[in-house]
């Protein structure tokens, strides 16, 4: 990293992956494994999982509330570097940017920066295994009086790929297209998603989106006797290497009827 250019982020996402496991090795996936190994208390858990999703949930709520969460996790990473005065040439994976956190409206969440196995970029998890968002960093740096490297700059890269909501992937979640969870359980397993794609129709974020064949962006209509089936139409943006790109989804899943 003893760099004065920016640092792309150039590693391929099987690099990523492994960073991301190196991470989540003391922390099961819920996805995966039923129970949790946690010294909190049920509602402290509760309490940390809302924090998370509220927080990605809020990225994706509007270009405003996007940069509000960008720069609490780039001011706190500068924040960090030089409060320790640290070397970013030494820098090793699972290193010296861990246990970090940001905070958005009184929700704080964890924040850590692994150095990925190649060697060559970093990457920042904001959140838990259930609901996250990863970013490959950009570093620029400039050298200070003493001939060393200070960091000038942090910029952000979303990886939908690694990015979770609900333990589900956000390229998954949020693809292009059309995704019917109609025969799907209607327990709080994906509540999270569900809430922000109400949210998203509600108050039409990134600009009205109507999808095909809908004659409004937020459709509730019978299902099966209690049960109804919400259809939204919603746009979901992010910053991907200096550019703002959006994914428009006509999402289906059944709920309790008002």
């Amino acid at each position: 990293m003893n760099k004065i250019t920016m640092l792309a982020a150039l590693v391929l996402l099987p690099a990523i992956v492994n960073a991301t496991t190196m991470i989540e090795s003391g922390q099961p996936n819920s996805v995966n494994s039923p129970e949790k190994t946690s010294n909190t208390s049920p509602a402290e858990e509760q309490s940390e999982i809302s924090a998370t999703c509220y927080v990605v949930s809020e990225y994706y709520n509007g270009t405003r509330r996007q940069k509000v969460v960008s720069n609490q996790i780039e001011s706190s990473i500068m924040e960090h570097v030089k409060g320790k005065n640290l070397n970013l040439n030494d820098m090793d994976k699972g290193g010296e940017l861990t246990g970090l956190e940001i905070e958005i409206d009184g929700h704080s969440v964890d924040l850590n920066v692994y150095r990925d196995l190649s060697g060559e970029s970093n990457i920042a998890i904001v959140g838990d295994a259930e609901n996250r968002l990863v970013f490959r960093l950009g570093l620029l740096l400039e050298r200070s009086t003493n001939h060393e490297y200070k960091l000038d700059s942090v910029t952000l890269s979303l990886e939908r790929g690694m990015s979770k909501i609900d333990g589900m992937t956000h390229a998954l979640a949020f693809m292009d297209g059309e995704i019917n969870e109609t025969t799907n359980t209607t327990t709080d397993d994906e509540q999270c998603r569900r809430e922000l794609a109400k949210n998203q129709a509600k108050n039409q974020y990134w600009g009205a989106y109507i999808g095909p064949g809908l004659d409004s962006p937020n459709i509730l209509e019978p299902l099966s006797p209690g049960i109804c089936k919400r259809t939204v139409s919603m746009r979901t943006c992010y910053e991907s290497n200096g550019q703002t790109l959006c994914a428009e989804t006509v999402y289906s899943f059944p709920e309790r009827c008002d």
